[in-house]
């Protein structure tokens, strides 16, 4: 070959390569890039969308600053068919690169459903039937009792059943976990039983210090043969088990006949009222050693105990002035101006009379409402044995004393 011809051929694979260098800078340049977009965003990736797709998305919301580049990029990783699908959260102005080993890293975005303590299986269901991002649906709700009430993480997409497998493995585990620590001689042998009493304990207190020592004074009644006279089971008595009761409780009410009535029935109801938390569970199985057997709301959302009926009176007095001066209305005093004539004479002035400042109407005596159920607006503050007509109940509840020894007849003095 001439040396012309040499020298032209050594000067196009010179021009090649820098071509083609400056085509694998300018590809790496763009890979590595930062897009303009100044916060977080979440993109979902959807089962079986093309990668196409996802880029020319990514690309429309500003995260992707050549569509080109990054499917290049992913099929000379081997990545192009290794996106997940799933929500995924890119951070702030992310580069292609980092864009693409979010998306097969299967780190998608971790949602949550919380499930409070106290609701029913029925309210649960409506929980997970109204949570975004979760599929499928349910089956019929199992019995009160069955669900474990937490908060539960989810991926974009996850089945309703998964979840709802979670809750049942979480309540069994919970209670397993804790039956063999329960104290002995408690008045209930079963799990099951534990958690019927866990479902009242959860809904008469939203302090979890008091649950303890209301578990405490249910024992203590049960160990009596008292009857519980327990609000709650009443309110899931007159709802057919919904627990949504928007009015006061009646007297009615707490002498319906129901097998969960506890005003009407002892022992224990049936079956749960609701779907206590491990707190609760706890509580039953290892309540607080106590001599209690009455306790009434003071007011604050906690309650008062006693051990004896007429404490319990006098704690329930104090209640109800307590509730009487909270409800009362200040009425303002009116006074009267008493206007008197002078008399004058002539020659001796007469003193004025005497001229009242102020003559106190007297305040209207505010009739005593009848004491009875608080209001129940918050289902989980409720109150116990709080009516008079209970108190009369009560009183017949009250544990028998021993019989008095009998005294040997007096001898009759003689004469």
């Amino acid at each position: 070959m001439a040396a012309g011809g040499r020298l032209f051929l050594r000067l196009f694979v010179l021009i090649a390569l820098c071509l083609c260098g400056g085509s694998v800078f300018s590809f790496y340049s763009l890979l590595y890039e930062q897009n303009d977009v100044s916060e977080s965003t979440v993109v979902l990736v959807e089962k079986g969308e093309p990668l196409n797709k996802v880029a020319l998305r990514l690309k429309k919301d500003g995260l992707l600053n050549s569509v080109a580049v990054f499917k290049v990029a992913a099929r000379l990783s081997g990545k192009a068919t290794q996106v997940k699908a799933g929500e995924y959260r890119i951070p702030a102005r992310a580069s292609a690169k980092e864009i693409l080993d979010i998306l097969v890293s299967g780190q998608t975005v971790v949602r949550r459903v919380t499930i409070p303590e106290g609701k029913t299986s029925r309210q649960i269901f409506d929980i997970l039937m109204q949570t975004a991002g979760v599929a499928g649906e349910l089956p019929p709700p199992p019995p009160n009792g069955y669900l474990l009430p937490e908060t539960y993480v989810f991926s974009y997409g996850s089945p309703r059943m998964v979840i709802l497998d979670r809750m049942t493995s979480g309540m069994r585990r919970t209670i397993d976990e804790l039956w063999p620590s329960r104290h002995p001689d408690l008045p209930y042998t079963t799990k099951e039983e534990a958690l019927v009493l866990a479902s009242i304990v959860e809904k008469e207190t939203a302090l979890p210090a008091e649950r303890p020592r209301i578990a405490g004074v249910f024992v203590n009644r049960l160990r009596k043969g008292m009857r519980l006279q327990t609000d709650p089971t009443v309110i899931y008595a007159v709802t057919d088990g919904t627990m949504e009761l928007h009015r006061r409780l009646t007297h009615k009410d707490l002498r319906t006949p129901h097998p969960f009535n506890t005003y009407m029935n002892k022992g224990l109801p049936p079956a749960p009222i609701c779907n206590p938390g491990r707190d609760s569970i706890q509580a039953v199985l290892q309540p607080k050693k106590t001599n209690e057997i009455y306790f009434v709301a003071d007011g604050t959302g906690g309650h008062v105990f006693s051990k004896t009926f007429d404490e319990h009176k006098r704690n329930i007095a104090n209640w109800k002035r307590a509730r009487r001066k909270k409800r009362a209305v200040p009425v303002k005093k009116k006074t009267v101006q008493v206007k008197t004539k002078q008399k004058k004479t002539a020659a001796v002035p007469v003193p004025s009379a005497v001229v009242p400042a102020a003559l106190p109407l007297p305040a209207p005596e505010i009739e005593e409402p009848a004491l009875e159920h608080e209001e129940i607006l918050n289902q989980q503050d409720l109150s116990l044995d709080i009516i008079d007509d209970v108190l009369i109940e009560q009183a017949s509840e009250k544990p028998a004393l021993p019989p008095a020894e009998k005294s040997a007849p007096a001898k009759a003095k003689g004469k």
